[in-house]
């Protein structure tokens, strides 16, 4: 026998890290489905509800769509049998390991680029006279996110020289200047 449902949206929310609201999203979107819905509109969910968001968060951060969740948690529907099952099953499982396998080389990638672009920051300001983090994207070597955030920079010696006052134009300071 199935134990009752005991767990609020709050618990399930505190559980997995997810809000209220994206609870509330994913049962809209027809992945989830509480248990028992009171008069008052008091959702409860069981452990396996809870594993089934655990699920579908984890996938979401892998990047699947709604629609490749949906399919993934449908396989059985449309199925003649145990074998059907394991095949589709087998051939989701492949293509997600896949996905999954090209977003950490890209996770990899973007996590080196920016630890060489926290070292060329550092090392630029140790050794730069003027102590600007936009002399570090001199030179097509620089990181491109360090050549690409300091472009059109705010550095004084990128934006030419200071208007030197006007000397010559004395002028009471409660008179307007023309």
């Amino acid at each position: 026998m199935t134990p009752p449902p005991h767990l609020s949206s709050g618990d399930l929310a505190r559980a997995t890290g997810l809000t209220a609201r994206a609870i509330r999203f994913y049962e809209e979107q027809g992945l989830l489905r509480p248990a028992v819905v009171s008069e008052g509109g008091h959702r409860r969910y069981t452990a396996e509800e809870l594993e089934r968001l655990k699920l579908i968060a984890d996938l979401r951060e892998l990047g699947l769509s709604l629609c490749d969740i949906r399919g993934a948690l449908e396989l059985r529907s449309g199925c003649d049998g145990g074998e059907e099952l394991a095949r589709r099953f087998q051939e989701v499982l492949r293509r997600h390991v896949q996905a999954a396998a090209q977003r950490l080389a890209r996770l990899r990638r973007v996590k080196r680029e920016l630890l060489s672009a926290l070292e060329t920051i550092e090392e630029r300001l140790r050794c730069s006279e003027s102590g600007c983090p936009c002399d570090a994207a001199e030179g097509d070597a620089s990181p491109r996110i360090v050549r690409q955030v300091s472009q059109g920079t705010l550095c004084r010696s990128d934006a030419g020289p200071e208007p030197e006052p006007d000397v010559g134009a004395e002028s009471d300071p409660g008179t307007p200047v023309s």
